[in-house]
């Protein structure tokens, strides 16, 4: 059950926990026109095409992440809204052992058949 557009950032992360390509690239608005980026300089994606390949590379890392909000600020304008998520991130190795870390979700989600997703998604763990 959705509670409005800052349901993505929790979908999102789930996808991330699990490592699940498929339900990371369903949490993004259906076409062509949407994008993600990350912390690192290398992790910018626009279109499907690039951003399959950049999540499939962040998915075959020996980690996985996730993160859960702490605070949510919502910016609605009917059907689409920007969402901004102060959180709390983890990475977790396969390996064993975790590492916590300040981390921060954004971007412009819009609501399709009933569910908030992404057109567009920024992930960022802040400098201290």
């Amino acid at each position: 059950m959705s509670d409005g557009p800052a349901q993505a950032v929790r979908d999102l992360s789930e996808a991330f926990a699990a490592r699940d390509l498929n339900a990371a690239l369903a949490c993004f608005a259906p076409g062509d026109d949407i994008g993600y980026t990350g912390s690192e300089l290398t992790e910018s994606a626009r279109g499907r095409a690039a951003l399959t390949a950049l999540l499939g590379d962040v998915f075959a890392r020996p980690e996985a992440y996730a993160w859960q909000a702490r605070e949510s600020t919502v910016h609605r304008a009917g059907s689409r809204a920007y969402v901004f998520a102060e959180a709390d991130g983890e990475a977790r190795a396969d390996a064993g052992g975790r590492e916590n870390f300040p981390y921060r979700v954004s971007g412009l989600v819009e609501q399709v058949d009933g569910r908030w997703l992404w057109r567009h998604c920024q992930g960022s763990e802040p400098s201290s």
